[in-house]
């Protein structure tokens, strides 16, 4: 029983270090932090049984509402998006009135052949959507899952 209970442990240790590495290195990370438990907060992970029939090794949304001033709002949010963008070698947006509307990234792969992905969309009642997705499905793939209808 002590075995069990120590690999358990070990799985679970694990499980949370590849997440917790998964957006290392990216500022949208800290947006997922500040966020995830903030109440009105919608947060999606899937689990490994939807991943791998997308091609997917990691899905995180969410979808959220970011405080219109202060230190942590709308303005820092796209901040941290600008500062990932750096890091992308696609890049697609939609700017309303100057302000970044949608936002379409695929950043460089750090670990051959997986693909990282970050979409963030903002509504007419600035309520946010930021996804990071990372996988071996290419940039084709996700436009089409994202667009086709089925």
């Amino acid at each position: 029983m002590k075995k069990r209970k120590k690999y358990i442990i070990m799985l679970l240790t694990l499980f949370f270090a590849i997440n917790l590495s998964a957006q290392e290195g990216l500022r949208i990370a800290d947006v997922f932090r500040q966020y995830e438990k903030k109440h009105g907060t919608t947060m999606v992970q899937l689990s490994s049984e939807v991943l791998g029939s997308y091609n997917m090794t990691l899905y995180k949304s969410l979808s959220f509402q970011p405080s219109s001033t202060g230190k942590l709002g709308i303005d820092w949010v796209t901040e941290c998006i600008e500062l990932d963008k750096k890091k992308a070698k696609k890049i697609k947006e939609t700017l309303l009135d100057g302000e970044l509307h949608s936002g379409y990234y695929q950043l460089s792969q750090v670990q051959k052949g997986i693909n990282r992905f970050i979409l963030f969309k903002v509504n007419e009642k600035k309520k946010a959507t930021l996804i990071y997705i990372e996988g071996s499905l290419d940039s084709a793939e996700l436009v089409s899952m994202l667009f086709n209808k089925k």
